[in-house]
């Protein structure tokens, strides 16, 4: 019994020591993890970025105006969507008025907004919103209403100069630099949304260099790609447009134009007109009343399409492609002809469309640029003079249009291409004076659905008066030289069919095509 009490005892003790031990380490372990302190987060201070934003508005706001104006009964132009636009036709609203809700058929009065960019009183506005007034009304932040006078205003930017007569120095905005503006960065959006003047919105910069020329904002072609956007998610709406649009060193980086929404209200996509654009614009509406802008008198392409950059054998991702040279123009006189590839300029490379105009609008007419091009594969440079980009396209647009729906009385002799599923006969004599062809063509009588043709957009009565293939550029004058290129064509072969389009047959066309 002693003996067995005194193991009972030392197994008491022996658990007593362990129990000690095993707790002296967690003790130290836990000790050890508690001097290891980590840094304290501060709570972020709510009132911080409020007080920025409301000290920017208070500092903006003298400076921004509600436009009123009375517009005058759309021409019937407009009144059908004709006139060029930086945003999509609204349903419910005139085409040529994004801010306005004026009836088509019939005057009205409208709302936008501008500000002020000169302390004599020169303010600055969109172009849509003064386009058709008979009467601009500008009212300050004051309460004060001063008539206004159109100084200057540019289609192509959508941008518009006023002026108004106070009688006393004004607040200015002051400008900031758009091409510091990066991805991500706080601003604000200012104006007169739905008539509310004074009207204060934030957002982020969502994206840069929106170019006009994307579908969804439906310019015509002579004004794509002279606008590049900043887009925006600070709300946007009919109303806002003339704004300006800021950052937050209070300073105005755009002014807000357009955007994008199925249902006339914002939708997430506002787009600013940069201000390093709009200042160069400015400059020149406020001194002269319009802009003058460099242009070569070319129309281009600039091709990202597989199909066609294979068939001029070119190599690379995208390719600044002449679709057309304006007749008597700069271009025209020093050689450039359409389909050349334009590769560089002034030594320096460029790879797209918008690097060609950009380096172009700003060249001062009468000055010289050298261009390096292909043709046909081969490498060529040819010395341009600048000219005004208004004398060369107006004249281009005044030129007389040609031709009726030619398909009646088309002679016989058909011809047709298993490759690309069309049949073909030739054009008569007539035809080809009344077009303009001297030296022929082929018109397409049936399209094959589902064939290579058809899926390219092809239909009858288009004229084919040629191809590119392998870089290189051959006229189909008659039914045997279309055959020709059929005999030639292979599965897998890339070509350009070069093609006339009814019912004017004015503008040629190159049209994308890969063998199956």
């Amino acid at each position: 019994m002693n003996n067995k009490r005194l193991l009972f005892l030392g197994m008491v003790a022996l658990t007593l020591g362990i129990g000690v031990i095993i707790g002296s380490v967690v003790s130290g372990g836990v000790k050890a993890t508690f001097e290891q302190k980590a840094a304290a987060i501060a709570i972020p201070d709510p009132v911080s970025l409020s007080n920025t934003f409301s000290q920017i508005a208070a500092q903006l706001d003298p400076a921004v105006v509600k436009i009123g104006v009375e517009v005058q009964r759309a021409p019937a132009r407009n009144r059908q969507g004709g006139r060029a636009q930086p945003f999509p036709a609204i349903p419910g609203l005139p085409p040529d008025l994004f801010d306005f809700d004026v009836p088509e058929d019939r005057g009205g009065r409208g709302t936008g907004t501008g500000f002020i960019v000169d302390k004599a009183g020169f303010i600055m506005t969109n172009h849509h919103v003064v386009n058709r007034a008979s009467k601009i009304t500008v009212e300050l932040s004051d309460g004060t209403s001063h008539s206004a006078t159109v100084v200057g205003s540019d289609e192509a930017t959508d941008l518009a100069v006023l002026k108004v007569t106070a009688g006393r120095d004004l607040p200015v905005a002051k400008f900031g630099n758009s091409d510091a503006v990066k991805v991500g960065d706080w601003v604000l959006a200012i104006g007169s949304p739905f008539g509310f003047d004074h009207t204060v919105t934030s957002g982020i910069i969502s994206a840069k260099g929106r170019d006009n020329s994307l579908p969804q904002f439906g310019a015509e072609t002579n004004f794509r790609g002279l606008q590049r956007f900043l887009q925006t998610d600070a709300a946007i709406n009919p109303g806002n447009s003339g704004g300006p649009l800021v950052n937050m060193a209070g300073e105005v980086i755009g002014v807000n134009t357009a955007i994008v929404s199925e249902t006339n209200s914002f939708a997430g996509l506002g787009f600013a007109l940069p201000s390093n654009t709009a200042l160069k614009v400015y400059n020149q509406l406020s001194q002269n009343g319009k802009v003058t802008r460099g242009s070569i008198g070319i129309q281009y392409e600039s091709s990202r399409d597989q199909t066609k950059l294979d068939a001029y054998g070119l190599k690379g991702l995208e390719a600044v492609i002449v679709s057309d040279v304006v007749d008597g123009s700069p271009a025209q006189k020093a050689g450039l002809q359409k389909r050349d590839v334009i590769t560089e300029i002034d030594g320096k490379k460029i790879s797209s469309g918008s690097e060609l105009q950009d380096y172009i609008v700003d060249r001062p007419v009468g000055s010289t640029v050298k261009l390096g091009f292909l043709r046909e594969g081969r490498q060529q440079t040819a010395t341009v003079t600048i000219g005004d980009r208004n004398d060369l396209f107006n004249e281009a647009a005044a030129a007389p249009t040609v031709g009726r729906d030619v398909r009646p009385g088309t002679p016989g002799g058909a011809g047709s291409s298993s490759h690309l599923g069309i049949s073909v006969q030739p054009l008569s004599v007539p035809q080809r004076r009344q077009l303009n062809l001297p030296e022929g063509g082929v018109i397409v009588t049936a399209v094959s659905p589902g064939s290579v043709a058809a899926d390219a957009g092809l239909e009858e009565d288009v004229i084919i008066t040629g191809y590119v293939m392998g870089g290189r550029a051959t006229p189909i004058n008659n039914v045997s030289e279309f055959n020709a290129l059929d005999s030639r064509l292979k599965s897998g072969t890339s070509l350009l069919l070069t093609v006339k389009v009814p019912p004017q047959y004015r503008e040629e066309i190159d049209v994308p095509m890969k063998v199956k």
